[in-house]
């Protein structure tokens, strides 16, 4: 039975590896900061996009620090004091200087989390599990549908890091707007908070993903199941396990966003 073996497993061999080199390549980039994901496009950013939307939100600034004084000389119950001048020159002097550091301080606290958390999980990936001739058998009608399984759950996990990292550039580029927008005052600075707030979600949720990961891994179906009912019934049990495994892997990745603004309002 050894040639029946060897020649109905490898679609399920091949879904396995799939799926093991991909989320640990999606893992390994997307635990990286942007600066070292992809250097050039972090030249392309830092050298010239932050510069080109800095230089306008100077402009932006002179002109949202006005209207900020408006706002508080023109209000009636409140007169401009001192003290709202200083508040006003604060909120200036912290304006588009900082954004680049804030960003990179942001990216490295939550790269250093998640990686911590994925080396003390202990995570290996799927494992494909020992195949007798007749569990190979089974493979032959399942073998391609897993197959499937792990190329469409690679392909959401592998877009929605990745996606992740490029919005993650663009919002470092497009920091300078929104923050030149404090001095405007109520209305006007919601801007800002706009953009730390998608900052901040953007970058944790990788924090979540790794966790969702590792916590989706330590499943088994005999957590569900019990052991006398899988040993009664004919199953590629382990086959079914890590079909399980990765369609619950890529929506919890899917949904990391989701999971942060529902749970955290941000």
């Amino acid at each position: 039975m050894d040639w029946i073996t060897s020649g109905l497993s490898p679609l399920y061999t091949l879904g396995v590896n799939i799926w093991n080199l991909i989320l640990s390549f999606c893992l390994g980039k997307g635990l990286s900061t942007p600066e070292s994901f992809s250097p050039s496009a972090w030249a392309y950013v830092n050298n010239f996009l932050y510069p080109f939307f800095q230089a306008i939100a100077a402009t932006m600034l002179n002109l949202f620090f006005y209207i900020g004084i408006c706002r508080q000389v023109g209000n009636l119950r409140e007169s401009m004091t001192l003290e709202t001048g200083v508040n006003i020159l604060i909120k200036v002097i912290l304006g588009i200087n900082s954004v680049m550091l804030f960003c990179k301080w942001v990216f490295e606290i939550t790269g250093i989390t998640g990686s911590v958390m994925i080396s003390t999980g202990e995570f290996n990936g799927i494992e494909q599990g020992v195949l007798d001739s007749f569990q190979a058998m089974l493979h032959m009608i399942v073998g391609i549908i897993f197959l499937v399984v792990a190329i469409v759950c690679s392909a959401t996990v592998f877009v929605t890091i990745f996606s992740r990292s490029v919005q993650l550039y663009m919002l470092a580029a497009v920091g300078p707007l929104a923050i030149s927008c404090i001095p405007g005052g109520p209305g006007i600075q919601n801007a800002a908070g706009a953009w730390i707030k998608t900052l901040l979600t953007k970058s944790l949720s990788i924090i979540v993903i790794a966790m969702f990961i590792i916590l989706v891994s330590k499943f088994n179906l005999t957590d569900f199941l019990s052991t006398n009912f899988l040993t009664d019934i004919v199953l590629p049990t382990r086959c079914i396990q890590n079909m399980f495994i990765m369609m619950l892997t890529a929506a919890g990745v899917k949904g990391a966003d989701s999971f942060m603004k529902q749970t955290f309002g941000i």
